[in-house]
């Protein structure tokens, strides 16, 4: 997942520091305010093994509910 997060400058710190405790990855940072903001990329990569045991489980319930429904 990549979003860029944008913020007033005094918050950008802690706005970082957050993301981080988060597990993300800050790239591109731009910490000289333009018009009063500041902002970075937050990255966090999904390992492969939770995306194609999302994509699975879903296949088999068919997007919707529990295999109970069946």
């Amino acid at each position: 997942m990549r979003i860029r997060v944008t913020t007033r400058a005094d918050l950008y710190e802690k706005r970082k520091q957050e993301h981080i405790e988060h597990g993300y990855r800050i790239e591109d940072e731009r910490p000289i305010p333009v018009n009063g903001l500041c902002s970075f990329i937050a990255i966090r990569e999904l390992p492969v093994s939770d995306t194609v045991d999302e994509l699975v489980a879903q296949a088999i319930n068919g997007g919707r509910g529990s295999h109970r429904d069946w």
